[in-house]
């Protein structure tokens, strides 16, 4: 219904418009050609774009632009008005204005017109001047003079136009389209200068200069950078080329870069070419006697194509002929494992790779002649290696395992033999380092060795040596009755005499007691002072010691030991039981000190600790009676505040309804046990909830109270949580759970009763218990 709406609206507006239109009438239109001139005599502007275009503007010599437009003057009556408009168009220079070659009549078309515009009535009578003043015309070169609407209800329609005074001048837009007009044409003739720089440059790239190749690449690349910025310069466009070209710069440009591709060919096939060329130039050389020339060039082709596999093939053989045999190996495995040589080459690959085996064997060997047994071992290993890392290649290892064997077989025996010279020397830590590295060289080398008793006779050499050693120094430190230190030594000779069986001496044993016995009777007394101090546990630790020492001594029935050891073992014990005693005693007296500030729970810790103390400790008859006394005096009051203890417990669990239970058997045990008379105070669960902190407890509290027939403190608790806060939602639902359990219990006591007034007695006209109200309403309703 809208749409049809909209569309009558619009056709109302279509008529309307077309009548409008049909009312007004053309009574004046005229449509001529126009000219008019510039003379850079008489325009500053113009003069100063002439000296710029270097067009000199002398009397005799100045620059008039003729300049030729459209003008349509026309006048419409209609609806009581008339209305005027004249307009120029297709201004523009009749004339070319060349500089250098280019045409620049469009950047001097005139950018500002100047005219008046006269309306003329009967007998061409003036009736209205309009001053255009420095009108701006368009780049498309139009402008409006006047478009204009004049009252007229007279009947009159020879009206007539008349534009006078005309003045077309230029502006700054003129003049910035001449300065950029003549830098592009400065541009085009510079670019001329430049190709031909250019293509002089080329000529200067030599594809058959080989040293200087690289050179050459790079300044051709330089070059083509160079074009191809001149080339984006885009002057084709800017300047319209395609109808204009004085100096034919579009085609040099293309002769000159085509000229460019068939160097940069030249070049890449000269580079192509190099490896060959180079390699030939190094084999002529080295054919010659010229060594170091024909290795450089050889070099210079791998530079070329670091592929190339023939220049690799004769740097290989260089190296080897010079001694770098590493490196000849190292070349010669890359051509055969990671290049693609013609069969020539490789096979000459392959014939070069069994040289070098060869070469490293055969230095082994002599290495091996001059007793020289790791640097043989070395070279065997290296032709080992060198062979095995090329796969194609036939490996012979009967070549290098003979001369690895008589190698490591002579480094053995030169650790045998050092080892020996430095025992010889008494160095006996050198002489067990030899000995320990010819052992494990030994197991390394099983193979080319056999067995290491050699090195192990030799390290038990030693070894005895130590032996010997230690014993010297205990039997002197004995003899200085330094019985510590006499000991520490007849050990060390015992560990080693274990350690690699060895023989042992005499008297090692009988020494070894004489120095043990007193280090044992100072522990004992060192013990003792312990045991004094109170420092058991020190003491004990002792007292294990000796016991140990004993039996590994063989001093467990050395009289005077066994009887200092009885006596440190009575102090011990007696000890023991004076710190159980007084440990009881403070237990006790802690639990009597516990229960007069009526903390019975604590107590029965304090004293169940002083039953432990004497129990633990039994041996020292220390009587618990008073304890237990104590103990079955204080266990109901201490259940009872274990309990209330448990129900703390459960509400910091969350356990509401655990937590009520427990009070309310906390308090059964309250009035079984009468704990009155141990000046304890037991509250009512309602009294205990309401002074609670936890929320949530409280409400577990009004629940049980508002199910067990407590109304009043069911009020109570609730009025309590609405001071705490409780949650809203929560709150709501624990006043209707609390009215509907009254509801219930009073509908049930008294059907009839006003239910409505018992709600009002609930809740006395208190605004946050209006849940409350309306369930108990509520329910009473629906039970009765």
């Amino acid at each position: 219904m809208k749409a049809r709406l909209h569309f009558l609206v619009f056709t109302a507006l279509l008529l309307v418009s077309g009548q409008a239109m049909a009312q007004s009438k053309v009574i004046y239109d005229q449509k001529r050609q126009e000219t008019l001139s510039i003379s850079s005599l008489d325009n500053q502007i113009l003069n100063r774009m002439a000296e710029e275009m270097e067009i000199p503007s002398r009397r005799g010599n100045r620059i008039v632009l003729p300049i030729e437009f459209e003008q349509q003057e026309r006048i419409t009556k209609g609806n009581g008005q008339i209305t005027l408009s004249v307009q120029v168009r297709n201004v523009r220079v009749r004339d070319r204005v060349l500089y250098r070659g280019f045409d620049m009549a469009e950047a001097l078309d005139p950018s500002v017109i100047s005219a008046k515009v006269q309306l003329l009535g009967r007998e061409d009578k003036v009736l209205q001047t309009f001053t255009v003043s420095a009108k701006d015309i368009s780049k498309e070169g139009s402008a409006d003079l006047v478009q204009t609407t004049i009252q007229d209800t007279s009947a009159f329609e020879g009206y007539k136009l008349r534009v006078i005074d005309r003045v077309l001048d230029l502006s700054s837009r003129n003049r910035n389209a001449v300065s950029e007009r003549i830098a592009l044409v400065k541009e085009y003739y510079e670019m001329d200068g430049r190709l031909a720089q250019l293509s002089r440059e080329l000529q200067a790239i030599n594809p058959n200069d080989l040293d200087y190749l690289a050179q050459h690449k790079d300044r051709l690349i330089a070059l083509q950078s160079n074009l191809d910025r001149l080339e984006r310069k885009n002057l084709d466009r800017e300047l319209d080329l395609n109808q204009h070209d004085p100096i034919q710069l579009r085609r040099k440009m293309k002769d000159l870069a085509y000229q460019f591709k068939e160097r940069a060919l030249a070049l890449d096939q000269m580079y192509a070419r190099l490896p060959e060329i180079f390699y030939s130039r190094g084999l002529e050389m080295a054919m010659n006697g010229n060594l170091r020339a024909g290795r450089d060039f050889f070099m210079r082709s791998i530079q070329a194509n670091p592929a190339f596999a023939p220049s690799h093939l004769q740097l290989a053989r260089l190296d080897l002929k010079e001694g770098y045999v590493k490196e000849a190996g190292q070349r010669t495995r890359d051509i055969l494992n990671g290049m693609q040589p013609d069969p020539e080459t490789y096979r000459f690959a392959q014939e070069l790779a069994l040289d070098i085996q060869n070469d490293y064997v055969r230095e082994g060997e002599r290495l091996n002649n001059q007793g020289k047994y790791r640097e043989a071992l070395q070279e065997f290993e290296d032709a080992r290696e060198f062979c095995r890392s090329i796969s194609s290649l036939r490996c012979h290892p009967e070549l290098w395992d003979r001369g690895i064997a008589q190698a490591k077989n002579g480094i053995y025996d030169n650790y045998l033999k050092a080892g020996q010279q430095a025992l010889a020397q008494k160095q006996l830590g050198q002489a067990e380092k030899i000995a320990r590295d010819a052992q494990a060289f030994a197991q390394q080398n099983k193979t080319a060795i056999g067995d290491d008793i050699d090195a192990r006779n030799l390290m038990r050499e030693v070894q005895q040596q130590y032996y010997a050693n230690f014993m010297a120094d205990g039997r002197k430190a004995l003899q200085a009755k330094q019985y510590s230190n006499a000991l520490t030594a007849f050990e060390k000779a015992k560990d080693k005499a274990l350690d690699y069986q060895l023989n042992e001496q005499a008297d090692a044993i009988s020494l070894t007691r004489q120095a043990a016995k007193p280090v044992l009777l100072a522990k004992i007394a060192v013990a003792e002072n312990q045991a004094l101090g109170n420092l058991l546990a020190q003491a004990r630790t002792a007292a294990g010691e000796v016991s140990a020492m004993q039996v590994k001594y063989g001093l467990v029935n050395d009289k005077d030991l066994d009887v200092k050891f009885r006596g440190l073992s009575q102090r011990i014990f007696s000890q023991e039981c004076q710190n159980a005693q007084t440990a009881y005693d403070q237990h006790y007296r802690t639990a009597l000190q516990l229960s007069s500030e009526k903390k019975f729970y604590l107590a029965v810790n304090a004293l169940e600790e002083a039953i432990a103390s004497a129990r633990d400790n039994s041996g020292c008859a220390i009587s618990s009676a008073t304890a237990d006394v104590e103990l079955t005096r204080i266990d109901a009051p201490a259940r009872y505040q274990e309990m209330l203890i448990q129900v703390d417990a459960l509400v910091s669990k969350g356990q509401m309804a655990e937590a009520v239970q427990t009070y309310l058997q906390a308090g059964q045990q309250y009035q079984d046990a009468d704990l009155v008379r141990f000046g304890l105070v037991h509250a009512s669960l309602v009294n205990f909830g309401v002074q609670h902190a936890n929320k949530t407890f409280i409400a577990e509290v009004t629940k049980y109270a508002a199910a067990h027939s407590e109304p009043v403190a069911a009020i109570d608790l609730l009025k309590r949580l609405i001071v705490l806060d409780y949650s809203g939602y929560n709150l709501n639902k624990l006043q209707e759970l609390v009215g509907e359990q009254l509801a219930t219990r009073d509908a049930q006591a008294n059907p009839k009763a006003n239910y409505k007034a018992l709600a009002e007695t609930y809740t006395a006209g208190n605004k946050d218990l209006k849940k409350l109200n309306k369930a108990y309403q509520k329910k009473f309703k629906k039970l009765t």
